[in-house]
């Protein structure tokens, strides 16, 4: 621009945030402006072992595989390029969330930043598919069976019981610390009877649908993460899982039921979230690689990636998912269908 400074390139479907400059220099691209208004932005962890093996993972902690933990650095190199800065992190309880946003902040510089976990933001317990093999399950049930269980949007896989290692109910963290949903008491009878001496145990799920994640993921969203950080005016980081980052998506963008299990979300990519439009822009990593065929986000991308709008409700033209880095031309620009998703490149 007329002062010299290189803007931060963003790939995007709606114009820029307002930049101020930082006083920060960033080697090879000079002087990057630190974005100082509100902003969502939204990271699915690394990919770990069981994402390698094509394992269902749930509710079970598991740590980042190499690659994953290479994937969340990344991650926060390219947020820290791009002039990216955060007021507060949220994260699941589940260690490859909260690894995730370690590195991140790590690479951003801000490990001193609050990281505030929370259940709700967990992945979406699988039930008794926890850690078998999707192949397998495919293979033994069918492959209708096998997609209306991972990916149906009210189908629930089938339940683990009251005594499983898989139950979070067994599990002493949430024992301990889950102190914000009701005692059961069918699982308070069942403990009891088993140790002999009265027991409480509280309502954990034992298998969730798409939907019964978002239960419990939108209205913390909502009506914590919302009024306590977003509403204040803060730079927010959530970092957590596929399921639960497709639910809040879903509800964000406004993806219709019948659809929403077409969406995939990659794993270390950072997601931010366009208040305004509803929608989602990527950073440029600079490879010069079109995004959308660079990373799979499915059949539902155009949802995420629909072009703006103008006051009056009419799509506004300029808005095309493209290089904001000097160029104009558009890399793809997609328009949200009408029934089925689809991409038409210009």
């Amino acid at each position: 621009n007329k002062d010299g400074m290189t803007t931060a390139s963003v790939i995007t479907n709606t114009p820029c945030l307002s930049l101020i400059p930082s006083e920060n220099d960033v080697s090879g691209i000079g002087e990057v402006p630190i974005r100082k208004d509100a902003v969502i932005v939204m990271i699915r962890h690394g990919k770990t072992a069981n994402n390698q093996l094509g394992l269902f993972t749930g509710w079970e902690d598991v740590p980042l595989a190499p690659e994953g933990i290479e994937e969340a650095k990344e991650a926060g190199k390219l947020l820290k390029k791009h002039g990216f800065e955060f007021d507060v992190v949220y994260s699941s309880w589940l260690s490859r969330a909260v690894e995730t946003a370690w590195l991140v902040m790590d690479e951003m510089d801000c490990l001193w930043l609050p990281i505030i976990k929370s259940w709700r933001l967990n992945e979406r317990m699988y039930g008794a598919l926890s850690g078998l093999s999707k192949r397998m399950v495919a293979q033994r049930n069918g492959e209708e069976q096998f997609k209306a269980w991972r990916r149906g949007y009210k189908v629930k896989p089938p339940a683990v019981s009251s005594f499983s290692q898989h139950y979070p109910g067994n599990d002493k963290r949430y024992m301990k610390y889950l102190n914000d949903v009701r005692y059961s008491f069918r699982e308070s009878l069942i403990r009891s009877i088993e140790s002999g001496k009265p027991a409480l145990a509280r309502k954990l799920p034992k298998t969730e649908s798409l939907y019964d994640c978002m239960q419990r993921t939108v209205p913390y969203f909502e009506n914590q993460i919302v009024p306590e950080a977003i509403n204040q005016g803060k730079r927010v980081l959530i970092s957590s899982s596929e399921n639960a980052i497709r639910g809040l998506l879903m509800n964000l963008c406004e993806i219709p039921e019948d659809v929403i299990s077409g969406l995939e979300i990659p794993n270390g990519l950072p997601l931010i979230f366009d208040v305004n439009s509803k929608c989602i822009k990527l950073l440029d990593d600079g490879s010069g690689i079109d995004p959308l065929l660079k990373h799979n986000f499915g059949s539902a991308a155009s949802y995420l990636f629909r072009p703006c709008q103008n006051e009056d409700g009419s799509d506004d033209d300029e808005c095309d998912v493209r290089f904001m880095s000097g160029t104009t031309e558009p890399l793809d620009f997609i328009r949200r269908p009408t029934t089925t998703p689809t991409v038409v490149e210009t």
